[in-house]
């Protein structure tokens, strides 16, 4: 019985291990799914979706709908977009949720968008949102993969030429174009890994991200894009990162997969400055110049002109 219990105990390790290599891989293959889906997206409308769309309602009363709910009809989710553009009601706002027609879709667990090493729950179970009369309750799944927002959110005080060089493959609103990518495609992340667990929905809290749309990370608003200015998997809230150990996947802007190592060269933004203060603006300012970055930040970019070798 010793020997046996002995043996078990070598070989379990190789077993989860396994495992976890399975999980890993599917992990990628459902990364590269989404990008291949932002490819033809982009083919079908010469430009990339929107982060996010404008915070104006249209004429059906939709409004702040996610990248990834646009790349549905391109991972086999047709039927799902359909029934969300048929609503009448889509609010991603923290001044309205969604009516009741809309929870069924807001519930569906998207399988392309979920790394199976990720064992939370996959709904948010009843998140509220903060309205200026009352909380709005409701559940909503959640995706692993959120945009590549950039190497910073850049603040007040930004020239034009810091906002440039800071942005990543998505932008608000309006699409990126593959042409906007100058350093070049596999250069470039396009969507990372973002692990975390659900949780309710208040000024402090934030979800790993939601498909079916968001706006910001506070006030009951979700994340659907993520930046580099903290480390790969540093714990902090609003950090890329994942449940694999020592790295995370990433998809670049050519669609090719990458695991990227907690321990890639990196150099991140401080965030905050003294509005007030000439010398906290100019420091901070400095600190986002894209010459100061890390590889990881760099990569991040999509238009900074820095080169990138081996990573």
């Amino acid at each position: 019985i010793a020997i046996i219990g002995t043996l078990v105990g070598l070989l379990l390790p190789a077993v989860q291990a396994a495992r976890e290599s399975a999980r890993r891989s599917q992990c990628s293959n459902n990364m590269k799914q989404v990008a291949l889906g932002l490819h033809n997206y982009a083919d079908a409308n010469k430009t990339l979706p929107p982060s996010v769309t404008n915070s104006t309602v249209d004429t059906k009363g939709r409004t702040l709908w996610s990248w990834m709910l646009f790349v549905l009809p391109y991972i086999e989710q047709a039927s799902l977009f359909d029934a969300c553009m048929n609503q009448t009601t889509w609010r991603m706002q923290n001044a309205m949720w969604m009516d009741t027609a809309i929870a069924a879709q807001a519930r569906g667990a998207i399988p392309s968008f979920v790394c199976p090493t990720d064992k939370v729950a996959l709904l948010a179970p009843e998140a509220k949102v903060n309205s200026a009369a009352s909380w709005l309750s409701f559940t909503s799944s959640k995706s692993n993969y959120l945009a590549n927002g950039g190497a910073n959110n850049t603040w007040y005080g930004s020239t034009d030429q810091q906002v440039r060089v800071s942005q990543g493959a998505f932008r608000k609103v309006k699409g990126a174009t593959f042409k906007d990518f100058t350093d070049g495609l596999s250069k470039t992340f396009l969507i990372g890994e973002a692990g975390g667990t659900p949780a309710t929905a208040s000024d402090a809290d934030r979800m790993p991200g939601i498909w079916s749309g968001t706006t910001n990370q506070n006030n009951g608003q979700f994340e659907i894009s993520r930046f580099t200015n903290n480390k790969l998997n540093s714990g902090i809230v609003d950090a890329f990162g994942s449940f694999h150990a020592a790295g995370a996947n990433f998809a670049m802007a050519d669609a090719s997969v990458r695991f990227i190592d907690d321990m890639i060269q990196a150099n991140p933004v401080l965030w905050g400055f003294d509005a007030s203060n000439d010398a906290s603006i100019t420091n901070y300012l400095g600190q986002i110049s894209s010459s100061s970055r890390g590889v990881y930040e760099r990569l991040s970019t999509r238009a900074d002109g820095q080169t990138i070798g081996d990573f």
